[in-house]
């Protein structure tokens, strides 16, 4: 067998351009793998994937920092160039949910479907991310409720989650009501009963009917499993359907009702706060035995649908059960919504409550919901 001739580095061949004069000055540095580590750590998802196309040695890195990350992430107001939302997603997300104040009335739909489409973050996104919006009575992150309509936006993005399958089923026909139902049906009876369960459900005035009857059917076919279930009633609905190969520029339609099931390798809890639980005191200790019966991984993401009769409405006082949630789980984010009309299921047995709501659907309630992995 023919010996192949050895290598020669880049340095070694004396015919190359100033190679002599960086040896003379000792010019030459080499990237580590401890160097590239530390400089991989402040790029976002986008910028880490171009830098493990680079080469080999740089493609393990990139996978080992990856391997470090997988947090959500929320944020709020990012503005139309979209910085902010690429600087903070270090992440590959799988599903972005937006909420905003709802379109003005006297504006044409197919002017206000041609301005979102101008805005919509499928235009940063990966084509594999699912984007829903909904345009809501008012918005909260964090422990700050804001219940007027503000031109505030808020956004919370889930990674791609190893062992997860997220589905986005838009009822954005009534005629085809049945085959969007038996969709979510089917997801949510994936894998069997022995893995967890979530159930994001949403709709707009004209699909209220559409997502109560869902919820109750869906309720009675999972009676063997208690899915978290959390979701309500708002003003707009839409998803973004730009992954449709015969979409056209106005990449937003409008649904009458959005189901989103997570299934796999993450725990998820629900609690609904019902009309009864009307004090701080109330509240406080609702959520002191939820935290109690739940245990958190290393990610985890909050959410709160209340109803617009809560909030000052009902306590006198701003930012109450975004404060007591924060309060008792510092480390998780926080984001949600104020709407009319609320989906959710206790998940948590307790016997100082009464829990037993018949259906999924409920008023002047808040449902929160924790989803924990990692």
């Amino acid at each position: 067998m023919e010996n192949l001739p050895t290598k020669r580095s880049y340095e070694d061949d004396s015919n190359t351009p100033n190679v002599n004069e960086r040896k003379k000055h000792n010019t030459d540095r080499y990237l580590t793998y401890d160097i590239l580590r530390i400089v991989f750590k402040y790029l976002n998802w986008i910028d880490l994937s171009n830098a493990s196309m680079v080469c080999r040695s740089w493609l393990e890195v990139a996978n080992d920092e990856k391997r470090t990350r997988g947090g959500p992430v929320c944020l709020i107001n990012w503005g139309k160039k979209y910085l902010k939302v690429i600087e903070k997603l270090r992440n590959k997300p799988t599903l972005g949910l937006v909420f905003k104040a709802p379109h003005k009335r006297n504006v044409r739909q197919e002017l206000y479907l041609l301005c979102l489409y101008q805005d919509c973050l499928c235009q940063i996104l990966p084509q594999s991310c699912e984007i829903v919006t909904l345009g809501t009575c008012g918005i909260l992150i964090e422990n700050a409720e804001m219940e007027t309509i503000l031109e505030e936006r808020v956004c919370a993005f889930l990674p791609e989650i190893p062992n997860v399958t997220i589905k986005v089923i838009a009822i954005v026909s009534k005629e085809d009501f049945a085959q969007y139902y038996e969709q979510m049906r089917l997801a949510l009876a994936k894998h069997g009963t022995n893995i967890s369960k979530c159930l994001l459900l949403f709709c707009n005035q004209a699909g209220r009917a559409l997502a109560r009857e869902a919820a109750g059917v869906l309720q009675l076919c999972n009676a063997t499993v208690r899915p978290a279930v959390w979701g309500g009633v708002v003003k707009d609905l839409y998803v973004c359907n730009s992954k449709n190969p015969t979409h056209d520029e106005k990449c937003v339609t409008f649904a009458y009702c959005i189901g989103i099931t997570i299934v796999g390798a993450v725990d998820s809890w629900s609690i609904v706060m019902d009309d009864d639980c009307n004090t701080k005191e109330l509240v406080e200790q609702k959520l002191e035995s939820f935290k109690n019966h739940i245990s958190l991984r290393k990610h985890s993401m909050g959410f709160m649908f209340a109803c617009c009769e809560r909030g000052t409405n009902m306590f006198n006082e701003r930012d109450v059960e975004t404060t007591i949630f924060k309060k008792l789980f510092p480390e998780v984010p926080l984001v949600g919504c104020f709407g009319d009309g609320e989906f959710g299921e206790t998940t948590i047995q307790s016997t100082n409550f009464n829990d037993t709501k018949e259906y999924w659907y409920h008023e002047r309630s808040t449902v929160f919901l924790i989803i924990t992995y990692g």
